[in-house]
Formats: structure tokens, C-alpha cells, sequence
């Protein structure tokens, strides 16, 4: 217990309290990440269906774009990168 800093019985006692009461939120956050994992697998679904509509270089563009690149890291020129990423996410926003 040497790197152990003693705060006092009213902070032991309060993380005492802390740890035993019920977690009146406990079931609400369990249906919570039981929607996230529907929502990302519809999310999913959406994007594979909108990814096999497009062309192959828009594809290869896409798929570098939801990797992080940016216009710089995939060698191509500011304008052609908007036009492009404005095209896709057109497409995304129909479906």
C-alpha cells in the first residue's frame, strides 16, 4: 500500500455506496448497445449496396475515403476529390 493515497472515510465510504447501490440505467444501456449492433449492421448493409452501385474507380475512392485519405495522400487533384466525394455521398443520401 505504499503508492496508495488514503482519502478519508467519507470518500471510502461513498465509493463503498457507489458500488453497491442498483444501477437504475443498467437495462437501458444493455438495449442500447443491442440497437447499436442492428443500426451498424444496417449500416453496413447500406453501404455495401450503395458501394456495388458505383463504378469501379468510384469504388476504389470510396473505400480510400472511409479509410481517412485525403485528396494529398491519394495523389489526385483538390477538385477532382470534391466533385468525386460529392458524387458519392449523393449517392449515399438516396438510399
Amino acid at each position: 500500500m505504499k503508492d496508495c493515497m488514503t482519502l478519508g472515510r467519507d470518500a471510502d465510504v461513498a465509493e463503498t455506496a457507489a458500488l453497491t447501490l442498483v444501477d437504475a440505467n443498467a437495462e437501458r444501456r444493455m438495449l442500447d448497445e443491442l440497437d447499436y449492433e442492428q443500426m451498424r449492421k444496417k449500416r453496413k448493409n447500406k453501404i455495401d449496396s450503395a458501394m456495388r452501385r458505383l463504378s469501379k474507380w468510384d469504388r476504389a475512392f470510396a473505400r480510400a475515403v472511409l479509410q481517412g485519405k485525403s485528396w494529398r495522400d491519394m495523389g489526385i487533384a483538390k477538385s477532382t476529390f470534391s466533385d468525386s466525394l460529392k458524387r458519392i455521398e449523393n449517392l449515399f443520401s438516396r438510399l
